[in-house]
């Protein structure tokens, strides 16, 4: 299901990079990002992965290369992301940056969108979650000429990290 994933993520524009641990891929959001960084709310084993950079605060977020958050699922058939971004920081944190990094665990991938209906049962009964986006590939639209133009509306990029191993 990783590899029917990942083609389906690359097909809709996404860089795919697969690691075995957290700390494999916060090295290479290291190489791949300046000091600084966005993020939004993370699970406190990748926080602790990226130690050593620092976290813009939210008045830098539109200045800083690239934000970083963490998927709460993945669907296979589309190569998207289920993101839980209910704080209004990890919204700007993932929509400013040109790039936006994304952590998703393999064991979080699910075949299909319908697959998801239990995930999203779960988090739509809670109060605290109140803001869920499906995301595809970086940013892209297009005008009535049909002239697509990617990076507009949020990133240019979007760079999805598996974490295998956890």
């Amino acid at each position: 299901m990783i590899d029917r994933f990942q083609t389906a993520a690359e097909a809709a524009g996404s860089v795919v990079r697969r690691f075995s641990s957290a700390a494999d891929a916060a090295e290479y959001v290291r190489e791949n990002s300046g000091p600084l960084i966005a993020a939004s709310p993370l699970p406190d084993d990748i926080r602790r992965a990226l130690s050593g950079l620092s976290f813009a605060p939210p008045e830098e977020h539109r200045n800083v290369p690239v934000c970083v958050s963490f998927a709460t699922a993945g669907v296979a058939a589309t190569g998207s992301l289920l993101l839980e971004l209910s704080d209004v920081v990890g919204r700007g944190a993932t929509s400013l940056p040109p790039v936006h990094m994304v952590f998703l665990r393999a064991s979080s991938i699910v075949p299909d969108l319908p697959s998801l209906t239990s995930t999203l049962e779960t988090l739509l009964s809670s109060s605290s979650h109140s803001y869920l986006s499906l995301t595809t590939g970086p940013s892209r639209t297009a005008d009535i000429e049909r002239v697509l133009t990617i990076g507009v509306h949020g990133p240019k990029e979007l760079h999805i990290l598996i974490l295998e191993g956890e």
